[in-house]
């Protein structure tokens, strides 16, 4: 699968610094953050959540961080990352690339949120975080969906899926969610590897 994916740092951290990905910490992103927080919370115990292409961090407006015993998050600009908040003592903060990040903990939660579609191979990239899984622990996957059928973002959906099929991933939830005032869908799916492949 090729196609050309937006990987280049320098535009991404111009991108931040002059407030093009602003618009994610609105109240119209609250319908899709919720649906990803609450997966993310399913544990409903305290535990440790990796968060693969973060930003600004998000997804922690809508956590409630008392079930977030440990964050790390990963993103290929320094800027969305030095603005993330709250900024707690045991959170970790890695400006990486998704594909140059070599991942040496495990967590009990493992958040891919509209990154997936920015590497050339959706599915090796989420492949190689299989063993980074706690015991119980699970992945949660949010993919911006396109109008055609033939738009990368949406092949990439096509082949996430497929794997999970294929590999025999217990798919515990799965929703998408659409906006009626503009045009936007996602898929958001709460998935856990099966245990021999973890």
């Amino acid at each position: 699968m090729t196609t050309n994916v937006k990987q280049d740092k320098s535009s991404w951290e111009q991108a931040y610094q002059s407030g093009v990905w602003t618009s994610l910490l609105s109240d119209g992103e609250r319908a899709h953050y919720s649906v990803v927080a609450d997966f993310i919370q399913r544990r409903a115990k305290p535990g440790s959540l990796l968060d693969v292409g973060s930003g600004e961090g998000v997804i922690l407006k809508y956590l409630n961080l008392d079930l977030i015993a440990q964050y790390t998050a990963v993103d290929l600009t320094q800027t969305a990352l030095d603005r993330i908040s709250p900024r707690r003592p045991q959170d970790k903060y890695i400006c990486s690339s998704l594909e140059e990040f070599a991942p040496q903990d495990k967590w009990d939660v493992i958040l891919f949120n509209e990154v997936l579609y920015y590497t050339h191979d959706p599915v090796a990239e989420m492949r190689r975080f299989e063993n980074c899984l706690r015991p119980d622990g699970y992945f949660v996957i949010s993919m911006h969906k396109k109008s055609s059928p033939l738009a990368y973002n949406n092949r990439c959906i096509r082949r996430v899926r497929a794997y999970f099929a294929r590999a025999a991933y217990e798919i515990i939830d799965a929703v998408e969610i659409s906006k009626l005032q503009v045009t936007a869908r996602w898929q958001v799916f709460l998935v856990r590897p099966p245990v021999s492949s973890k």
